[in-house]
């Protein structure tokens, strides 16, 4: 009778632990890859009153992002605190672009910051604006 009582209890707690790892491996979400932007300028000397191209190629793991909510270019010039934003448009293929001409010469900063579902990415590139 003792032998079947500790098989028996061996047996329910063998159970209960099989039953807590299946619920505890249910619990995790699926892993969510993260957005990734390539940042071009074209073209790559940029020069006061010529038209630059802006685009943002979105990934995420190797599929391209052509759905996102929100894709938006803040461009600022060094050490200033005022930037523009300007909202971009699909292109295709997971590409966002706006065109933008520059009127004064210096550094600036190109941010771009895409949201798709509930996943946002930011990225930077400073550029220079020379004179003709």
């Amino acid at each position: 009778m003792q032998r079947k009582k500790r098989r028996y209890v061996f047996f329910v707690a063998f159970l209960l632990m099989f039953v807590g790892a299946c619920a505890a491996q249910g619990d995790k979400a699926p892993a969510v890859m993260p957005l990734e932007i390539e940042l071009t300028i074209k073209p790559e000397t940029i020069h006061i009153g010529e038209k630059a191209t802006i685009e943002a190629m979105v990934i995420q793991g190797k599929k391209e992002v052509a759905d996102a909510n929100e894709a938006v270019f803040e461009i600022s010039k060094h050490n200033e605190k005022n930037h523009e934003e300007v909202v971009a448009s699909a292109k295709g293929n997971g590409v966002y672009a706006i065109e933008k001409t520059f009127s004064e010469k210096g550094t600036y900063t190109i941010k771009a910051r895409i949201t798709a579902g509930d996943l946002t990415a930011v990225t930077s590139q400073n550029i220079k604006v020379k004179e003709k």
